[in-house]
């Protein structure tokens, strides 16, 4: 909760089109030139609610460690015959190899079951909580992503006078699943395990690293001890 701000504008800061772009197509009605700006236009023209958008789905977000963690003890367990923090003594390269197998597999499985909650966050995320100054501008850009032919213009004005476009956690996920089917909810998927994987896999190396170096210490602490 106290760090959803900063994932608002970072999304809005990925998602927006450079202004030295030669195509105005998918340009989004607003441009931030920091993360400073971006915040003083966020609060300025939105309030501060937008700094809370998608915290519904960020918050459902954290099963994505239910998930994670237990099946890479159990990975871990299977693959090495020790729990998580735990470890063999010696320098065993195939313990090394088992909890790197079930890094990635734990990542895997867990972004796998959870990622629709990702595309729901950032829909949610960048879309504005106010009526853009610029219909034409708000226009190019929906239009741009969604595209002219079931989603043009004129739908996409009928929706902004309807309101905003999504509403909500569940009103979010029917919109996308009426409009665009289930596999919209996986859109970006492969991109985001390219960055995820690598990242819980050195998470979990460094851990176990430290916890058996940690472990040895105390085991040689109290070896010593004892001699005394």
């Amino acid at each position: 909760m106290v760090t959803n701000p900063i994932w608002v504008i970072k999304t809005r800061l990925m998602s927006q089109v450079s202004r030295k772009a030669t195509s105005n197509e998918a340009r989004p009605p607003w441009h931030y030139r920091s993360t400073f700006d971006a915040a003083r236009k966020m609060y300025r023209t939105e309030g501060i609610l937008s700094f809370y958008s998608g915290l519904t789905p960020a918050l459902l977000g954290l099963t994505h460690v239910a998930v994670q963690f237990p099946a890479y003890e159990y990975l871990k367990t299977k693959f090495t015959g020790q729990g998580m923090g735990k470890s063999v003594e010696g320098d065993d390269s195939a313990h090394w190899v088992g909890i790197f197998s079930a890094s990635v597999l734990s990542k895997v499985m867990a972004s796998s079951a959870t990622y629709p909650h990702e595309v729901i966050r950032t829909r949610l995320q960048t879309q504005q909580r106010t009526m853009p100054s610029s219909t034409s501008e708000y226009v190019a850009f929906r239009g741009g992503l969604e595209g002219s032919e079931t989603h043009g213009p004129t739908a996409i004005i009928s929706k902004i006078q309807a309101g905003r476009r999504y509403k909500g956690l569940v009103m979010t996920f029917k919109t996308i699943l009426r409009e665009e089917g289930w596999r919209a909810f996986y859109a970006g998927m492969g991109t985001n395990m390219m960055r995820a994987v690598p990242a819980a896999t050195t998470t979990m190396l460094t851990y176990e690293f430290v916890m058996k170096n940690l472990n040895d210490a105390r085991a040689e602490g109290i070896q010593k001890s004892s001699a005394w």
